[in-house]
C-alpha cells in the first residue's frame, strides 16, 4: 500500500471516510498515547484522552488549514488540552 499523506487522510475524513479515521488512529495512536500517559500518569486517563480526541475529530470534522497547520501538531495540541482538563477534574 502506498503512503497516504495526513492532508489526504484528513480530506477523506471530512467526507466521512471511516477508513481515513482508522488510518490516522493507527498512525498516531502510539505516540499520542505516550504523550497522554506522560501528562496524566494514569493509563485509564490516557485511554480516555485518545478516545475523546479521535471521537471529537470524527464528530466535529472541523476544516483545518493544513497548509499552515499540520494535522500531527493539531492532534498533539488536542491531546495536551484534553489530558490537562481530565487531570484537573480527576
Amino acid at each position: 500500500m502506498s503512503f497516504i499523506s495526513d492532508h489526504d487522510l484528513y480530506a477523506r475524513l471530512l467526507n466521512r471516510d471511516t477508513s481515513a479515521l482508522e488510518l490516522l488512529y493507527d498512525r498516531y495512536e502510539r505516540i499520542l498515547y505516550s504523550l497522554a500517559l506522560r501528562l496524566t500518569t494514569r493509563a485509564d486517563l490516557a485511554e480516555a484522552v485518545l478516545s475523546e480526541v479521535f471521537t471529537d475529530l470524527w464528530k466535529r470534522r472541523l476544516p483545518l488549514d493544513l497548509t499552515t497547520h499540520r494535522l500531527k501538531a493539531h492532534l498533539f495540541e488536542r491531546v495536551e488540552t484534553v489530558a490537562l482538563r481530565l487531570v484537573a477534574s480527576a
